[in-house]
């Protein structure tokens, strides 16, 4: 992961089982703490762009699924300010 990703850390790092494992069905709460902590600062185009580069160049190395990462949100009860999944299409 790039090192101007680490302010994401506390999304991905708890949240890596439920976004690798597709049978995994909610995520933890610490998973969901951390994603309401990253999503909550990204409220302006360029943290938007930012998240989603980084979101982009981690997903390969830690083996994210897509899918999984588009539902994170909803599972966690997190209203985002935009689209989750226009980071990850292709």
């Amino acid at each position: 992961m790039p090192a101007s990703c680490d302010e994401y850390n506390p999304l991905f790092s708890p949240c890596v089982p439920y976004l690798v494992n597709p049978d995994f069905g909610i995520p933890s709460p610490r998973c969901c703490a951390g994603a309401a902590q990253v999503f909550g600062k990204v409220n302006n185009p360029a943290a938007i762009q930012k998240l989603c580069t980084c979101l982009v160049a981690t997903m390969p190395n830690l083996s994210f699924k897509p899918e999984k990462l588009t539902q994170l949100p909803a599972a966690c009860k997190i209203k985002l300010s935009f689209p989750i999944y226009k980071c990850i299409k292709a």
